[in-house]
């Protein structure tokens, strides 16, 4: 009896430490959260700034740079009052002045640029032309037309008499008064005038020599015959035709 005892107790022994004996135990792996983690960057960058919509579209629209507009053409003389002639050379007659510190507008040129057509500095309603080489330019001269030189013709013709009035005896006819005529060119040329009267006399032609433009005085003498109101033409035929008139009055006393 006894012994069962003690084998029983023995067997009960050696269940409970086996028990208490350690195993190979699975280690238990902890899951991985499942909330995600929201990484947010960190910079350095200030807040933006709202641009207004009439901004973007002003970037978006090209730049447009004006073009300047073309400057005028203008001449200048270099260091003295410059002659502006009637045509594009010395032997055309002077038609005004260009003097320091004034500027005129140039309208063409002659075929070597060698003088400029410009508004007569004188009297802009006119034009007249400047030598290129005692004159400064602005402007791209290039563009400037060719113009041909002008036609020499007679510009002017005026007239006086001496003396413009004359009293004298009824008895003392007759007398004379001189005609002067001032005939102007603007170029070389050979003038063909002559005079008439208002009681209808006439001279015969004469030729007058220009060598170059101007003016140039001619003389000649009426017969008056009797008290009168009278006028004196003085005609060129050629180049052209142009008229002076001078008027005078003669009365006599008995």
């Amino acid at each position: 009896m006894k012994n069962r005892i003690w084998i029983a107790i023995a067997i009960f022994s050696l269940g409970m430490s086996s028990c208490n004996l350690p195993g190979n135990q699975p280690t238990e792996t902890p899951l991985p959260s499942l909330t995600p983690t929201l990484v947010i960057p960190i910079t350095s960058a200030s807040t933006p700034t709202l641009v207004p919509i009439e901004t973007l579209l002003a970037l978006d629209t090209p730049t447009i740079i004006p073009t300047s507009t073309p400057s005028q053409l203008l001449a200048s003389p270099k260091d003295q009052p410059v002659n502006c002639r009637f045509g594009p050379g010395t032997q055309y007659a002077i038609a005004g002045a260009l003097n320091p510190g004034r500027r005129a507008e140039m309208i063409g040129k002659n075929e070597d640029s060698s003088w400029w057509y410009v508004k007569n500095p004188s009297d802009p309603s006119t034009l007249c032309w400047l030598a290129a080489s005692v004159t400064d330019t602005q402007g791209n001269v290039e563009a400037l037309p060719v113009v041909e030189p002008p036609e020499i013709v007679v510009t002017s013709v005026n007239v006086s008499v001496d003396p413009p009035g004359m009293n004298v005896a009824c008895d003392a006819f007759p007398q004379s008064v001189i005609i002067s005529a001032f005939i102007t060119t603007n170029g070389p040329s050979i003038v063909v005038w002559r005079w008439e009267s208002s009681t209808g006399k006439t001279s015969p032609e004469n030729n007058l020599l220009f060598e170059e433009g101007g003016t140039k005085m001619v003389q000649d003498f009426y017969q008056v015959d009797s008290a009168n109101d009278y006028s004196i033409q003085v005609r060129t035929i050629v180049p052209n035709v142009v008229i002076g008139q001078a008027n005078f009055k003669v009365i006599c006393t008995p």
